[in-house]
């Protein structure tokens, strides 16, 4: 029922009215919690928006390092591997070592105490024969009695560096490839402990090629033409060919001490081998001490230098036993001129002991090319020309005595 009383003169109830500004109070509120909200939620926006543009930028910056690794990364692959190679062989690089010193180093020639002394008792002779320059040029000799700092020899040594062999496969294979045939490789004839089928003396069947002194590591790296069986050998780190075939420098030492040695006194120790199986070795040992003339020169065509330790052909050792014959050194020699075309060969002890009666200083270089012999003696510089190449060296060293030399390790390069 309509309520007069409470209508005011507009004619709208209290109720109505209270009713509106409930309304109005409610809708007050609700737009505060709204405006809230809407802060809290731009808050949040702005936040987001900050963390998304951090974010983007540390994916900036990652994408940043990426890049320049990368554009490192290329530089280093596009650098050419010959500059990286030459960077590799440099890096191996040690002093240089003079020829002499490498061949004999138990004569002292280079260093020795009283050099004034040396010179005047003539008791060291180097004799040096170089090849004309051109086919049909007379050659050049000369003789000394001394060896001085300016009259060294000097060829290429290297040492292998662990820390540039972990770079990785590629900078092994090539500081490998460079060692080998980039530096001199030393070799040294030695008593080997081991004999195969020594117990037994199963080697007696095949003692000719026993090779007790050749040593274990020319026989790894070296070929033989007198290898009975194909033996295996070093390869490159890429499988072929074989280290051998990328040899430029070579020299094989024979030291002194080991002429006192025989078979028993190498076994060093009671085997039980009766004594005629150890005359049988013993013949294998003296056949082996020339062994480095049996190289097989036709498989090392890069070969540059020759340094061959020959000093047992003058020895009584070799009066009494036969190691080594004029007509073996002779064949051998002429092997080598087949093949070989050398800047430098060094052949030690040809003419030594009592074989140094020989003057050269009354010699001329067109003798030594044309006659075939000299004082009764073959004419070891006219056999061995053929394998030098034009302008290349030969040279002879030689003692009268060896009186006063040291017995004790020799100082050659360790290589693997």
């Amino acid at each position: 029922m309509y309520d007069e009383a409470n209508c005011d003169s507009g004619g709208l109830c209290s109720d109505s009215l209270n009713t509106e500004d409930s309304s109005t109070s409610n809708l007050s509120q609700g737009s505060g919690i709204n405006s809230n909200v809407s802060k809290r939620a731009n808050e949040r926006k702005s936040h987001a928006d900050s963390s998304s543009r951090k974010r983007k930028r540390e994916v900036h910056k990652q994408e940043d390092n990426a890049g320049e690794r990368k554009r490192q990364e290329t530089e280093r692959a596009y650098l050419p591997r010959e500059i990286i190679s030459m960077i590799l062989s440099r890096a191996l690089d040690r002093e240089p070592r003079c020829a002499l010193d490498l061949l004999v180093p138990d004569w002292h020639i280079c260093t020795r105490q009283t050099p004034a002394l040396e010179e005047v008792l003539e008791n060291t002779r180097v004799v040096t024969y170089t090849r004309g320059a051109a086919e049909g040029e007379q050659g050049t000799l000369s003789c000394n009695h001394r060896h001085h700092d300016d009259d060294h020899i000097l060829l290429p040594m290297k040492e292998l560096d662990e820390r540039l062999l972990k770079i990785d496969k590629w900078c092994y294979n090539e500081a490998m490839r460079a060692y080998f045939q980039d530096s001199v490789q030393a070799f040294q004839l030695t008593a080997d402990d081991h004999l195969p089928g020594l117990a037994d003396e199963s080697y007696l069947a095949n003692w000719r090629y026993a090779y007790p002194i050749r040593g274990q590591r020319a026989q790894s790296i070296l070929p033989y033409d007198d290898e009975h069986l194909e033996m295996a050998k070093l390869q490159t780190p890429l499988g072929a060919p074989h280290v051998f075939s990328l040899l430029r420098h070579i020299v094989v030492h024979s030291p002194l001490e080991l002429l006192n040695v025989d078979a028993r006194s190498a076994l060093r120790r009671d085997t039980g081998v009766s004594d005629a199986a150890l005359d049988t070795l013993n013949t294998a040992f003296d056949l082996d001490r020339a062994s480095h003339l049996y190289l097989s020169w036709s498989q090392m065509p890069m070969l540059e230098s020759v340094l061959l330790d020959l000093r047992v052909y003058s020895t009584d050792l070799n009066t009494d036993r036969g190691c080594i014959s004029k007509k073996d050194i002779i064949s051998r020699a002429q092997e080598m001129g087949r093949w070989l075309r050398l800047n430098l060969l060094v052949i030690a002890g040809l003419q030594s002991y009592s074989f140094f009666e020989i003057k050269y200083e009354d010699i001329t270089a067109e003798q030594v090319e044309n006659e075939d012999g000299l004082d009764g003696e073959p004419n070891w510089i006219k056999l061995f020309a053929p394998a030098l190449r034009p302008g290349g060296k030969l040279v002879l060293v030689d003692r009268l005595l060896d009186d006063g030399i040291s017995f004790g390790p020799t100082d050659l390069p360790v290589t693997p």
